[in-house]
């Protein structure tokens, strides 16, 4: 075995593993819709799909908070964001049998398959396992702003080694999450990949109220003496630890659980 298909294996198994051992940790899968302008209207079509069929399907059965996004700025578009949520591996494997199941869903897919024109070109998807400094993905809550007005930004991070990305999950579940809520860059999660394409890396999804409470938010972090003590340590600068950064910013549909 080549050492980077053996250091790739180590690791998933070593998520794998860490994960048989506490079952209170999550797993999100996160699913990028690549899609063209044409006159086949592929982003109105698959929106019209997810909430007319893929929607019902995660509520009949007993999927998590399920998050649906158009994608405004920062990668190809037009791109849809999909995330799901599983309690554990084998959660994940019970939902995926209900899908396949579900006579209702798989008649709708099927339809949308048998489409003169495809609904989307390629859709990239990535299994992450949850941080210890935050297991659980957390819905924003209700409040006085218009629910569609809220912005959320996906951030991937890649390294170069799994050690680097392994040390930039200790600087977030030792401070940075902290640090994030402190100044306004509300979290919904935080995870490393297990399984997907550009490994290693993390990928986390953040939200604030409006673009103004976006500036200000990281504007405070980028200041504030916390991240200035962090970075300060050889070990946990930027670019000894962090490759690569893709920021998508997004809105969510009207219909996602998460908006």
């Amino acid at each position: 075995m080549k050492r980077r298909q053996f250091l790739t294996v180590s690791a998933a198994s070593g998520l794998t593993a860490q994960a048989s051992q506490d079952s209170s940790t999550q797993y999100i899968e996160v699913r990028l819709f690549h899609m063209r302008h044409s006159r086949s209207f592929q982003p109105k079509r698959l929106v019209t799909f997810f909430e007319e069929h893929h929607l019902p399907m995660t509520q009949r059965n007993d999927f998590g908070p399920v998050g649906y996004f158009n994608v405004t700025m920062g990668a190809d578009q037009p791109m849809l964001v999909m995330t799901l949520v599983y309690d554990s591996l084998a959660d994940m494997e019970v939902k995926n049998r209900r899908q396949l199941t579900d006579k209702k869903w798989m008649n709708a897919a099927d339809r949308l398959g048998s489409d003169a024109e495809p609904s989307f070109m390629r859709m990239d998807s990535s299994l992450l396992r949850a941080f210890d400094g935050m297991p659980k993905i957390e819905t924003p809550k209700s409040s006085g702003t218009t629910k569609s007005a809220r912005i959320f930004d996906l951030r991937i991070y890649q390294a170069e080694t799994f050690r680097d990305v392994r040390e930039k999950v200790h600087m977030f579940n030792t401070g940075e999450i902290d640090l994030f809520r402190k100044v306004g860059i509300n979290p919904v999660f935080f995870g490393q990949a297990v399984v997907g394409p550009k490994l290693p890396n993390l990928t986390y999804l953040v939200w604030y109220d409006d673009m103004a409470a976006r500036q200000k938010a990281w504007k405070t972090f980028l200041n504030s003496p916390e991240w200035g003590k962090m970075i300060s340590k050889p070990e946990w600068a930027n670019e000894e630890i962090v490759s690569n950064i893709l920021n998508i910013q997004m809105n969510p549909l009207p219909f996602s659980d998460i908006r």
